[in-house]
């Protein structure tokens, strides 16, 4: 029986079954195996703590400060994991399971919204476009606001494509995507959804009803009541916190410059691969059909997402996470329609890229428990110098299993135009599996803070309560606060001049600044890094 089973090729798209392993293959490696990571997974599972530990629910909390990118939105549900996951996983593991289950709503709904759209092979693609993006899948596994923002974006999506069939229901669902999108990360990613259904009518003939208007109005009194609920709460339990939020979201939104554009450009260039360029086939295909809902909506969504994503001005890549969603829609749509010789070849450039990178993982593995070849063993050591390689059955089981799979969907899948996006998918999920299962240790041992906060905690003199920083960034802080209990006061931070001196400092150590702080009465009494890291920490006491 499993012998005929294998002999059958595989259909395209994927049976249910089949795409749900897919995502879960994607989604669940590298969630519970490691310590927080800089920066983003880091400052996550600081905000987190911070609500847990010392109960900062309304506004989120970085280290004792305000944390003012982000609402509280995905950091109430991440603390609702990890606090039901407590009894068998620590926190960071347990509120990274926040990340998989909104990112498998994010899949589900964004399929959803294209089978509105198009139907259902269309809405099976459009969710592994987005499962396949290179931008997203180290985001998708990390504590982090903006996996929030994007469900919510998701359900603005569906919920205007749904509108044409069901206004009410819809009206409830955009103005639940609107709340949280608010909630999530701030008004600037609120906007976007509550632009994108304004201009839908614009554009389209089929949003140009009564239904449609009552929709919006539907929307509008239900994302102001989940906005007003938090912000009056808000208000009245943290007013200082709230302001200077608000302030910061408003400040947040300007004209971007020439280059803040071509950063963006560069960035989506690799980010967005391989939806923009299926994306830009089928613009290419409809090019007199861009009126059309199936064109017309989506490319109106990946226009004001983008030019709102430009005005945050970020420079970081995951401040392109937004654009992934329309861009999975119109390539979800342009899948089917690739030419034979452009399907094969994006199915094989799938095939032999992420076959030869996965090979790469499985012979550095090799090498780190078995030192042959020696020089790749010889550059694992140098890179982490005094890691130690366990074998794990698990991991090796785990890894063996993810290849066998990856081997099967090349040689048995049938030939279709969805081969390529199922291709490149499933390579970028065998990727990800492979890494963070051979060679997970090796990475954690490198950019775990765990080692260092442990180190600058036994080293802090005995009752110290007051702890001055100079030039430590958002994710030490929060590393240092989550795995040592060591809280700062930052010298950057506004009204810090005024306040009473510490006797005890913390600083991100720079060449000019021994001599600097020896001088001005300081002592050295500790020093301490990651391993290979360039980040060096010192602490210092005042002389007597």
């Amino acid at each position: 029986m499993l012998q005929n089973w294998l002999a059958r090729r595989l259909p395209l798209p994927l049976p249910p079954v089949l795409l749900l392993l897919l995502v879960l293959a994607y989604a669940l490696p590298g969630l519970l195996s490691h310590d927080p990571w800089k920066a983003e997974d880091a400052i996550g599972t600081g905000i987190v703590h911070q609500m847990l530990r010392h109960g900062e629910w309304l506004v989120p909390s970085l280290a004792g400060e305000p944390f003012l990118e982000d609402g509280p939105l995905y950091y109430w549900v991440a603390a609702g994991f990890a606090w039901v996951s407590s009894p068998v996983l620590e926190l960071h593991n347990g509120a990274r399971l926040a990340s998989a289950a909104l990112m498998l709503l994010v899949l589900v709904l964004l399929r959803m919204a294209a089978r509105e759209l198009y139907g259902k092979p269309e809405g099976d693609a459009a969710a592994l476009v987005l499962l396949g993006s290179l931008g997203l899948f180290l985001h998708a596994h990390e504590n982090l606001g903006e996996i929030g923002m994007l469900a919510a974006h998701a359900l603005a999506l569906f919920a205007v494509a749904l509108a044409r069939r069901r206004p009410m229901l819809a009206g409830v669902l955009l103005g639940a995507g609107w709340g949280a999108a608010l909630l999530s990360k701030g008004i600037g990613a609120a906007l976007i959804p509550a632009l994108i259904a304004a201009l839908v009518p614009l554009l389209c003939r089929d949003w140009r009803t009564r239904q449609y208007a009552a929709t919006l109005a539907l929307a509008a009194a239900a994302g102001a009541a989940i906005c007003g609920a938090w912000l009056l709460e808000a208000q009245m339990h943290a007013p200082g916190a709230l302001g200077a939020w608000l302030a910061y979201q408003m400040k947040a939104l300007a004209v971007p410059t020439g280059a803040a554009l071509a950063d963006y450009a560069v960035t989506l260039s690799w980010a967005a691969w391989p939806a923009w360029p299926i994306a830009l086939w089928l613009l290419w295909e409809r090019r007199a059909r861009l009126a059309e809902t199936g064109t017309a909506y989506p490319l109106a969504a990946l226009v004001v997402t983008a030019a709102v994503v430009a005005m945050t001005h970020g420079n970081r890549d995951v401040t392109s996470l937004p654009l992934l969603l329309p861009l999975a829609l119109l390539a979800g749509a342009g899948v089917p329609l690739l030419r034979r010789g452009a399907a094969n070849a994006l199915a094989w450039f799938g095939a032999m890229t992420f076959s030869f990178f996965g090979a790469l993982v499985w012979l550095g593995w090799i090498a780190m428990m078995t030192g042959v070849p020696e020089q790749i063993q010889r550059n694992f050591a140098k890179l982490e110098p005094g890691h130690v390689p366990q074998f794990q059955w698990f991991g090796f089981t785990a890894a063996a299993a993810f290849t066998l799979a990856w081997l099967f969907i090349l040689l048995r899948s049938e030939r279709s135009a969805f081969r390529s996006i199922t291709f490149w998918s499933a390579g970028v999920a065998l990727l990800w599996s492979l890494i963070m299962t051979l060679w997970i240790d090796w990475i954690d041992y490198g950019r775990s803070y765990r080692p260092v906060a442990l180190a600058l905690k036994r080293a802090l003199p005995t009752g110290s309560r007051c702890i001055e920083s100079r030039g430590l960034g958002e994710a030490q802080r929060a590393a240092f606060d989550y795995h040592a209990g060591v809280l700062t006061r930052r010298a950057e931070a506004a009204g810090a001049r005024d306040a009473p001196r510490c006797p005890v400092l913390l600083v991100q150590a720079h060449p000019d600044d021994e001599d600097r702080l020896r001088n001005a009465g300081w002592r050295r009494i500790w020093e301490g890094n990651r391993p290979r890291d360039k980040e060096r920490y010192r602490l210092y006491v005042r002389q007597q």
